[in-house]
């Protein structure tokens, strides 16, 4: 049982070998004897030049191929958006410098790098269903769309074409994954807090034939709690040891295409709001409405304050010349018009529910196909959010006891979680604690059951964080 951890020694970063609970296999370490040609999706980011320098320096007999992805139209964008004295285009500035920095590790590291550009497939496979779900008020999560479609998808079917003598494509996405079985075993990382298999939770489990994962075992930054007996080292000191050009570029955050901009008002450029509200003659006004007495506490101009009507369930509602804080509950129409039903304060019962439904087509089994029913797991709604334990049974609506294909699962959560929305990716897990957490899927929400409001019952004493820096539920006041 192996796994391959870099150190540093000599002034030369090796690679070591350390025992694991479960074996990987040649897809999901590095392997010191056979030779292989390997294409490194080569971001300009910290991450990914890493893994490269990895490959290409500690196994000198692999071939190493960098290749850049563009998958966002900046030109397109500066030419069709409205500039106001609010807003700054930030155009291509970027990307060009992503560009610029993959080309100097590259050269650095005396490997060949290639741009390609899937905007078209970005645009028709992530963009465009995620305007299109934010216009029906759900809570769509681009980023686990760009690893199904684009990552492991558009990028493996060009090296195929493209490049098909590369055996490996490699990532410098932060999970390990073993090949032992039938199928894929996706386990989270090493460093929990980059852990990133809720991100790639909806990508087909035959995706990660042949795919590397070098960082699954290294932690980002130097853990606080690291032990004088633990040698290895992260991937920023690797960076700096190795003299990268980019050793000390900071993390990119938030979703890629909207980059330091406000996302009501980057979503505004691309969805007609005059869709929102009824076309004869109705009001363009948005009512904020109180969920316990259905009193209309505000309204606002859409068009003047769009981050209102693209906030998500759970998110604050800066309603101006209130005093109280406001919360999203929920949105509908009522009387043809566009309403925000918001609650006072953070902990209010309407925001939590303990029931959640994924339809069955739409969850992604790594195995291939649902454990059986009923089970019981663990699971989250947000990225790094502390997993909560569940059964999976499944729904009234199913046409098949196994939940094959036909109606919904249903998610009955121990705790109830707060903000639960439609589109958001549930992702189910196993084991963890000492062992290793085994990723099992996911899926979008369809649906919450009702919530502690509508049911009139009372939250427990001790909530349920809402995401992994969520002191605030520790206990309920």
């Amino acid at each position: 049982m192996k796994r391959f951890l870099s150190l540093v020694t000599n002034k030369k970063i090796r690679l070591a070998c350390t025992s694991r609970t479960i074996r990987h296999s040649s897809a999901s370490t590095i392997e010191c004897y056979s030779k292989r040609k390997i294409g490194v999706a080569l971001s300009g980011g910290v991450d990914s030049s890493v893994v490269a320098y990895l490959l290409s320096r500690n196994q000198p007999n692999d071939e190493v191929t960098g290749i850049h992805m563009s998958n966002w139209d900046y030109a397109d964008e500066a030419e069709t958006t409205v500039t106001t004295p609010k807003k700054k285009k930030y155009e291509s500035y970027c990307w060009e410098q992503d560009w610029k920095d993959a080309r100097a590790v590259a050269s650095q590291l005396n490997i060949p790098i290639h741009h390609v550009s899937f905007q078209a497939e970005y645009w028709n496979d992530v963009f465009q269903p995620y305007c299109q779900q934010i216009s029906e008020s759900i809570t769509p999560n681009p980023d686990v769309d760009c690893n199904k479609y684009i990552k492991f998808g558009a990028l493996k079917d060009y090296l195929k074409k493209k490049f098909r003598d590369i055996d490996y494509l490699a990532t410098a996405d932060y999970i390990l994954h073993s090949s032992n079985a039938d199928k894929p075993i996706l386990l989270s990382a090493r460093d929990r807090s980059k852990d990133q298999s809720y991100f790639l939770s909806s990508v087909p489990a035959e995706a990660f034939s042949r795919v590397l994962f070098p960082l699954g075992d290294l932690y980002k930054n130097v853990p606080f709690n690291k032990s004088q007996d633990d040698s290895s080292f992260s991937v920023r000191e690797v960076a700096k040891h190795a003299k990268l050009p980019n050793a000390s570029k900071r993390d990119s955050v938030g979703i890629c295409f909207i980059g330091k901009r406000k996302h009501g008002d980057f979503i505004n450029e691309y969805i007609d709001l005059s869709n929102e509200c009824d076309d004869n003659n109705s009001s363009s006004l948005v009512q904020c409405i109180n969920v316990e007495n259905n009193d209309v506490i505000s309204t606002f101009d859409p068009v003047v304050s769009p981050s209102l009507i693209y906030s998500t369930i759970g998110q604050g509602a800066k309603i101006s010349g209130v005093a109280q804080k406001w919360f999203v509950v929920d949105k509908y129409d009522r009387w043809k018009s566009p309403c925000l039903l918001v609650c006072p304060g953070t902990h209010h019962p309407s925001l939590y529910a303990d029931r959640l439904y994924i339809r069955c087509k739409d969850l992604n089994w790594m195995a291939g196909g649902p454990p059986p029913i009923p089970f019981r797991l663990k699971c989250r709604i947000r990225h790094l959010q502390p997993l909560v334990d569940c059964e999976i049974v499944v729904g009234s609506d199913c046409m098949s006891k196994d939940g094959d294909g036909f109606g919904s699962y249903e998610i009955r959560l121990k705790l109830p979680l707060r903000g639960i929305a439609q589109g958001q990716v549930c992702v189910f897990y196993s084991g963890g604690k000492e062992g290793d957490l085994i990723c099992l899927g996911g899926g979008p929400i369809d649906r919450r059951g009702p919530n502690y409001w509508e049911m009139q019952k009372a939250l427990p004493k001790i909530l349920h964080p809402s995401g992994l820096n969520d002191n605030s539920s520790v206990k309920k006041k």
